[in-house]
């Protein structure tokens, strides 16, 4: 991406313009609006402490967000996020693995011993800090009842690697990790079972019971 005041190429993790200093709005460039100026909202901005921008996007039937317009972040009401990176990318169906390692190696987080938390600009409660995917390289900023608050460049972020395929990655992991819950709980539970069942007559159980044993201390 370049610069809108001077053109010059943005740095790969930062929206400021090593040229000119100008401070420029990445995120939501090449997604459709609706007509008409932002209005200033009622929420504030985790960061910056000043009014939020509602700005109108003609995707999934027309939504709005709540963007800053010191330092670009933007907060989404619940859901809302999901629909516009439905909305703006389709038609990946494989994952780009080389891909999604290069995007968090280039544009993800640098100091990873930072952390901030930020409070929600709706109920002022401290928010969560949760990986978004596996190799989205974005720690989203989540309050569980109003929404989601991304930095400045995190959409964009998230865009690309939906684009590697890391929505279907994310899919993929969460069915194993399910599957995984499953199968501990079944040998939680012959475990369990084995301390009170008795043996049949002429068939050994002692090897079966050690090996559930075994791969349930494996799994814990």
């Amino acid at each position: 991406m370049d610069c809108t005041n001077c053109g010059a190429p943005l740095p790969a993790t930062s929206n400021l313009c090593t040229f000119c200093d100008t401070l420029n709005e990445v995120d939501l460039r090449g997604i459709p609006r609706r007509s008409g100026p932002a209005t200033e909202g009622e929420r504030n901005c985790p960061q910056c402490d000043q009014p939020l921008a509602v700005v109108g996007l003609q995707v999934g039937g027309g939504m709005s967000v709540d963007q800053c317009n010191r330092c670009h972040g933007l907060f989404f009401d619940p859901g809302e996020l999901e629909t516009l990176i439905d909305d703006s990318v389709s038609h990946v169906y494989e994952i780009d693995f080389k891909r999604l390692t290069n995007l968090v190696e280039e544009e993800g987080p640098r100091d990873l011993q930072t952390v901030q938390y930020v409070r929600c600009p709706e109920c002022g409660k401290m928010m969560n800090r949760k990986s978004y995917g596996p190799r989205s390289g974005v720690i989203v900023d989540r309050c569980r009842e109003h929404g989601i608050w991304l930095n400045g460049r995190e959409l964009n972020l998230l865009l690309k690697w939906t684009k590697a395929g890391g929505q279907i990655h994310k899919k993929e992991t969460m069915i194993r990790e399910e599957g995984m819950k499953k199968l501990k709980s079944e040998v939680l539970k012959h475990a369990r079972a084995s301390d009170y069942m008795e043996p049949r007559a002429g068939f050994d159980t002692s090897g079966l019971f050690d090996v559930v044993r075994v791969l349930f201390r494996l799994m814990r």
